[in-house]
């Protein structure tokens, strides 16, 4: 009797520690999203003397560490220390057959405060027949102390289980600090709800 009681355990205790690595994993590609997005925008500059100037339809297609990434920006304003971006869609293809996928309707880059935001960014990560979706308010990227903060609150869901936090700071490696209200739940097959 004591076998199958350690027997029914070992399976939820997986679901669990494969639960939280999808969370962790979604926590990373959000940090990787903005802080790419950042760099990329902020060598860009624009030298003095040239104006603003606007951009539409922007494809990007670029491979990082066997992954392929690709980005679409409906439009980009950029300025001397500045960018604001319109219709952002990200997909990334992982060498390990995970898609990731993001979605923002606008976001900001300052060159000042080498910083960046995206606003609402939502999206799902898929592992085979596992699906995550996870979303937020609100996503900045602070170039200094290198973190994703999501100070408005983040949340992800799916078959396995969801979380949820009123504040969440992403540090890279995908280690992710929550608070103010933070809840974890998993379900057992057959169960669902967020």
């Amino acid at each position: 009797m004591s076998d199958s009681i350690a027997t029914e355990k070992k399976p939820r205790f997986r679901r669990l520690a494969f639960f939280l690595a999808l969370v962790a994993a979604v926590g990373y590609f959000a940090h990787g999203v903005v802080r790419d997005a950042a760099i990329d925008i902020g060598m860009g500059k624009i030298p003095a003397g040239i104006p603003d100037s606007v951009l539409e339809n922007i494809k990007i297609d670029r491979e990082i560490n066997g992954d392929l990434w690709k980005a679409d920006v409906g439009r980009a304003e950029r300025g001397k220390d500045w960018t604001n971006l319109y219709d952002i869609a990200v997909e990334v293809e992982r060498q390990n057959g995970q898609v990731w996928t993001m979605k923002s309707p606008s976001g900001r880059y300052v060159g000042t405060n080498s910083g960046a935001a995206l606003d609402s960014p939502a999206g799902t990560v898929t592992d085979g027949d596992t699906v995550f979706n996870y979303r937020a308010p609100l996503a900045t990227w602070e170039q200094e102390a290198n973190v994703i903060v999501f100070s408005k609150g983040f949340e992800a869901w799916g078959d396995l289980g969801s979380f949820r936090a009123g504040y969440m700071t992403l540090i890279p490696g995908g280690v992710m600090e929550a608070e103010r209200g933070a809840k974890l739940k998993w379900f057992d097959r057959g169960e669902s709800g967020r």
